[in-house]
């Protein structure tokens, strides 16, 4: 584990606080800073971060503005028009913002900043805020995906949970030890998600969704791929509770199946009990701690057959290209992403649990998090898979939302069983997509090259 000089870390805030302290005694900096809350309802507590890193710069303010996740960009795109954007911003698209100008340029900072130090940060964590070589965006909140267990099902089965190293073969087998179908049990509540992260644990071409790593194509045609997706699909369809729904082919939303409602009303499988493991994230601790009334626990995602890979979310942030405080708006940004002393910091104001895992590796930092009675044991082994973890790529990756047209409807046929993998994927919907991202991809290059140069 690499471990940050205490010195240099002591420096840079020594120069900070210099510069705040040649400022006239009454001179304050003041500086918007803009994210989304999703529906419209600011769940994430902003301001105790705020008022942390206000009380240790005490020469700058901080005012802090939520905007329905649906309605960010277009927001930002009034306020780009009006000159008026924010200092501080959470960053929804890395590249339209750059493409759009939006975001000024850290490397200057970071490049400045002894501290700064990429290893520090998991898995493809910082390749989101990272442009043609220039970084533009740093992560300040960091999602890890796993399975959660419901202990006392499986043990009422026989069984203990797996030992997470475990592979891709033993969650089979394991299910295939709790399935009971007649009585409505299944070891998976519902593994939909699996289509999107695990792919690369089948491939080291690419990350979710069969994407390859580089963001320009998908791997549809590849073997290692379409062995995942079989796998996923043959998985889903063998020992979940929604196979009940995809039985007889009908609809591809298993969980509105009559048979399905019949055999589970209007309560979750997992949360009654009938299936002993769904996928989650770890922002939902300190809920399934205050609800889940049946003993848990979580475990990593296991090992296919090329790599074991965990499923990582980051918001991340950036400064404004416009804001006429760079200096202090980077000091926030740093403070929020890798500053080590905020996020001890952090971990302790942030309740009734740090929303966010800390975006960076150091163990002091880890400790924190690990002692908050929310957190689950099983944490500690998902935290040893971070390195390998893969970020989602829809919100760096030109074409992704718009390729899901082609990828969605021909997943649920092979889903619902009306088509096999080998129909339709390695041909007609690997050259329909790959049009559409090479498409995407070159105008994105050409919108970049307006905006950074060749």
């Amino acid at each position: 584990m690499k471990k940050k000089s205490l010195l240099l870390s002591v420096v840079i805030a020594l120069l900070l606080v210099v510069s705040s302290a040649v400022m006239a005694e009454d001179e304050i900096i003041h500086l918007r800073y803009v994210g989304w809350a999703y529906d419209g309802d600011d769940t994430q507590d902003q301001q105790v971060r705020i008022d942390a890193f206000m009380e240790r710069y005490p020469h700058i303010h901080v005012t802090y503005e939520f905007i329905p996740q649906g309605e960010y960009d277009s927001q930002m795109m009034t306020w780009a028009a009006a000159g008026n954007l924010p200092d501080i911003l959470w960053v929804n698209n890395n590249l339209l913002y750059v493409r759009n100008g939006w975001l000024g340029d850290l490397t200057p900072f970071l490049e400045a900043d002894p501290t700064f130090d990429p290893d520090m940060f998991f898995g493809n964590t910082l390749e989101p805020g990272y442009v043609r070589g220039r970084y533009f965006s740093l992560p300040f909140q960091l999602q890890a995906g796993f399975l959660v267990a419901n202990l006392d099902l499986i043990h009422q089965m026989g069984l203990r949970l797996p030992s997470p190293d475990w592979t891709t073969d033993d969650l089979y087998a394991f299910c295939q030890r709790l399935n009971r179908p007649s009585e409505n049990y299944y070891g998976m509540e519902d593994p939909w998600i699996f289509w999107a992260h695990f792919p690369p644990a089948f491939s080291e071409k690419v990350t979710w969704d069969g994407l390859a790593l580089d963001g320009s194509h998908f791997l549809f045609d590849d073997p290692e791929v379409a062995e995942a997706f079989k796998w996923v699909t043959d998985f889903e369809r063998n020992n979940a509770a929604v196979s009940i729904g995809l039985a007889d082919g009908s609809r591809p939303d298993p969980w509105n199946h009559d048979a399905f409602r019949e055999a589970y009303g209007n309560v979750t499988p997992f949360d009654q009990s009938k299936a002993a493991m769904h996928m989650n994230w770890s922002w939902s601790f300190n809920w399934q701690h205050q609800n889940f009334t049946f003993n848990w626990d979580i475990i990593p995602y296991p090992a296919g057959p090329a790599r074991q890979v965990t499923p990582l979310i980051v918001d991340s942030m950036g400064i404004s290209s416009t804001t006429k405080y760079p200096d202090e708006a980077f000091a926030f940004v740093r403070w929020m992403t890798y500053d080590v002393d905020a996020w001890k910091t952090r971990m302790q104001v942030e309740k009734p649990m740090p929303y966010s895992l800390p975006t960076i590796e150091d163990d002091e930092v880890w400790e924190l998090y690990f002692a908050n009675e929310a957190v689950p044991s099983g944490m500690r082994h998902v935290y040893e898979t971070l390195p390998n973890g893969m970020v989602e790529p829809a919100r760096s990756t030109p074409g992704i939302p718009e390729v899901w047209d082609i990828i969605g409807p021909a997943r649920d046929q092979y889903r619902m069983g009306l088509a096999t993998y080998d129909d339709i994927f390695p041909t007609i919907v690997n050259d329909q997509a790959n049009q559409l991202m090479r498409e995407a991809y070159e105008a994105n290059e050409r919108a970049l090259d307006q905006v950074l140069g060749k």
